[in-house]
């Protein structure tokens, strides 16, 4: 298998080398996210922060009636309210929370022409 260009009859054995290949990629990959999960602190955000980090930037309010229906994951230290930033990501993605910038101003074209039949 020392030609440089492979024959029919390589392809099996090209694959397995391409397959153990890409377990040893795995697995060095694995070690490398598990060494920089377990080195990082966990980020915390307030509800004034989780406003700012959010996409949309909901009111305050809205936060707290998420809270209160249990759609946002969060956690109670003593009377305060705080939300972790790996829970809050992993919620965004599930959830799919995050509007693309096409329906941010879609959304924003119908308040204003509602707006403007008001007026006139």
């Amino acid at each position: 298998m020392q030609n440089l260009k492979p024959t029919f009859n390589d392809i099996p054995e090209l694959l397995v080398q391409i397959l153990n290949g890409m377990k040893e990629l795995h697995s060095k990959v694995d070690r490398w996210d598990q060494s920089n999960s377990a080195n990082e602190e966990p980020l915390w955000f307030n509800v004034p922060e989780l406003i700012k980090y959010l996409p949309t930037h909901p009111a305050e309010q809205t936060i707290y009636s998420w809270t209160s229906s249990h759609r946002i994951p969060f956690h109670k230290k003593g009377r305060r309210i705080i939300f972790n930033k790996s829970e809050i990501d992993k919620w965004l993605l599930e959830n799919e929370y995050c509007k693309s910038e096409l329906e941010l101003e879609q959304e924003a074209m119908e308040f204003v022409s509602s707006k403007r039949k008001h007026i006139i």
